[in-house]
């Protein structure tokens, strides 16, 4: 999985991070040019909303969002939840037409990624 900022290196050497406030969100991005859904986005972000996440998104612009699931808790089990999700469905891995930061956290449109999401009241356990 190509990375973002956040692995276990960083909750290392920035142990206070691991217990801010972050969201983990399941996305479908439609084409602002097709008005197709093109795919599933499932990224987290610092903070407790989704305008946490959006705020924090680069090259959205081509695409209407569709919020599908959202998670909240550390930012730390937001970024565990994060990595189970995309290795468990690393097959199904899509590239998009356009280019934003988390571009490589995106899933095909026939993924089962969004029915796996986490529970509301779900703890992360390994």
């Amino acid at each position: 999985m190509a990375g973002g900022i956040y692995n276990e290196t960083y909750f290392k050497n920035y142990p206070e991070e691991k217990d801010r406030d972050g969201i983990l969100y399941g996305i479908i991005l439609v084409n602002m040019k097709t008005w197709e859904r093109e795919t599933i986005k499932v990224g987290i972000a610092k903070g407790r909303t989704f305008k946490d996440a959006v705020r924090r998104g680069r090259g959205f612009t081509n695409y209407d969002i569709r919020i599908q699931r959202l998670w909240q808790g550390s930012l730390y089990d937001c970024w565990r939840f994060e990595q189970k999700l995309h290795n468990q469905f690393q097959n199904d891995r899509h590239k998009t037409e356009h280019k934003f930061g988390g571009h490589t956290e995106c899933f095909s449109m026939d993924s089962k990624i969004l029915e796996v999401f986490p529970k509301k009241n779900e703890i992360f356990r390994d």
